[in-house]
């Protein structure tokens, strides 16, 4: 029934724009679907891309790149849906309609074999903006120089850190405070991880779900990183995520994103450890959100 329900939907979106002839799934497949963007939202969107494969038969190919990257190639039409950590600017939003599919937290984290177990968001922030050097500082038995990592410019992850904790805020037109360029620059959530798990002196940050043995996440304002905190909103560490598509549009990329928005999408959020958001239920509901009458 799943199959049939989601195949009716790509049906109907598709006749009504006229985008592409239909022509029953038993004598040719719908046209492919391309996800760009967002490492953090990676995994989800392969889980994602695989299920709605398995349901619809649509061929959905999906790739990394980051926020920006997934933006970009949405302006440019390489693909159909950009994932992004990172709120979308005016700008952006002025050709693109975002959508939150899940919520997410990110944890401070440090060498297993460190002491520390919290940090406060003031220290966090001199440990970003490169005022606090040292693990003397931040009450360590060691006087040993701070290994920060950070993502790349431009980065989902990189840009939540920005506003929830350097002050940034695009829609305000507030610069915050830079991030130091005295740091480790990594490329990926898994890079990242990789870079903190081999050196004992280093931090950083991980999505929730990028998080393991390898690495320790410590407290934050003394409120431990766990998804109950960050669903409660005690956690101070908590973002959006997006799915963004072209505005107007009304094709297979709208008729995805009623999949990911769906109680099947939201059960794979929360496989992937995520947070879901309020589900949507219906075609009517999803289309007065394209409208831009309801967005988060």
């Amino acid at each position: 029934m799943k199959k049939v329900f989601y195949t009716l939907i790509v049906s109907f979106l598709v006749l009504s724009v006229g985008e592409w002839p239909f022509v029953p799934t038993c004598y040719a497949k719908l046209p492919r679907l391309v996800v760009v963007g967002s490492t953090t939202l990676l995994p989800l969107s392969e889980h994602l891309a695989t299920n709605y494969r398995k349901e619809v038969g649509v061929d959905v190919l999906v790739q990394g790149g980051g926020s920006s990257a997934g933006v970009n190639a949405v302006l440019n039409k390489i693909a159909h849906v950009a994932a992004s950590s990172r709120v979308l600017s005016v700008e952006e939003q002025k050709h693109l309609q975002p959508f939150v599919v899940a919520r997410d937290a990110l944890a401070i984290v440090v060498h297993p074999s460190n002491p520390i177990t919290n940090i406060s968001l003031n220290d966090l922030k001199g440990v970003l903006g490169g005022k606090i050097t040292s693990w003397k500082i931040l009450g360590a038995p060691f006087d040993k120089p701070i290994q920060l990592v950070n993502d790349s410019a431009g980065a989902g992850t990189r840009s939540a850190m920005e506003e929830l904790v350097m002050g940034k805020s695009k829609s305000k037109g507030v610069n915050g405070v830079p991030i130091t360029l005295m740091s480790v620059v990594v490329n990926s959530s898994a890079e990242m991880k990789a870079n903190i798990a081999g050196f004992k002196y280093a931090i950083g940050y991980l999505p929730f779900n990028y998080l393991d043995s390898t690495v320790k996440a410590i407290s934050v304002n003394n409120i431990l990183p766990t998804y109950a905190a960050a669903n409660k909103g005690d956690y101070p560490l908590s973002r959006n995520l997006y799915y963004a598509i072209k505005k107007g549009s009304a094709g297979l990329d709208l008729a995805y994103i009623y999949y990911v928005l769906s109680p099947e999408g939201q059960d794979v959020v929360v496989q992937e450890g995520f947070l879901p958001i309020k589900l949507i239920t219906s075609v009517e509901e999803l289309d007065r959100i394209t409208r831009g009458k309801e967005h988060e």
